[in-house]
């Protein structure tokens, strides 16, 4: 089991278990954010869990408190297969790293990109 704030939350699998809910995700899951001041989880799913030979993995979502789902986060490009493979944050700002070559810089109330840097 990974724990990333033991007061807060833990995950295995699919499965995230929080103070105030418990639930399976769709993926399983490779990391988790807890932003107190937002009071939301971020749940980065583990972009090997939905290869495709078509289309995108937006692999980034926001969770309420309740466990609902608020946003799924925007992907830098529109190529076949695009995800994101980390996600951290940096002085309060979420960024996220995609297969596309992109650094991105994630607004954490929407999902929606604020800057990208190519990085290849």
């Amino acid at each position: 089991m990974n724990n990333q704030n033991s007061t807060n939350f833990s995950f295995e699998g699919k499965n995230l278990e929080t103070v105030t809910f418990s639930k399976e995700l769709d993926y399983p899951i490779q990391d988790v954010i807890y932003l107190t001041k937002n009071q939301t989880y971020l749940v980065l799913f583990d972009r090997d869990s939905n290869i495709r030979k078509w289309g995108q993995f937006p692999n980034i979502i926001c969770l309420s408190t309740e466990g609902e789902k608020l946003w799924t986060v925007e992907l830098p490009t529109t190529d076949t297969g695009d995800s994101y493979f980390r996600m951290q944050l940096k002085e309060g700002k979420l960024f996220g790293d995609a297969w596309g070559s992109f650094v991105c810089e994630i607004d954490v109330n929407t999902g929606r990109i604020i800057n990208k840097v190519f990085f290849k």
